[in-house]
């Protein structure tokens, strides 16, 4: 059985308007990443950058994307384009980050 040398998890919730939820350097470079859209918004991620934008791809509510790296990353961006800030358009990502 192969064991990680490095794992990045998190959860962030926020009810701000359109842009940037999650702008993050692993500090390491992950083979594996799996983001979860628990939210009620769709939103956009990247692995190229720690910004995301509305060119990049999108998460729906309540999908589940996974990144198998054909080469590696050490940043992620996640963001939104709701402009809702009423706490009925819920933004909430959950990222984990394997590898190195």
């Amino acid at each position: 059985m192969a064991q990680t040398a490095n794992m990045y998890s998190t959860e962030i919730a926020s009810t701000t308007s359109t842009g940037s939820l999650l702008s993050v350097n692993f500090g390491f470079d992950a083979s594996y990443i799996r983001i979860a859209n628990v939210g009620t918004v769709p939103l956009r991620v990247t692995f190229k950058s720690t910004a995301a934008t509305t060119d990049d791809g999108e998460v729906k509510a309540g999908d589940v994307a996974e990144w198998r790296g054909g080469g590696q990353t050490y940043r992620c961006g996640v963001m939104t384009t709701s402009t809702s800030t009423d706490g009925v358009d819920l933004k909430r990502v959950r990222l984990l980050a394997t590898g190195g």
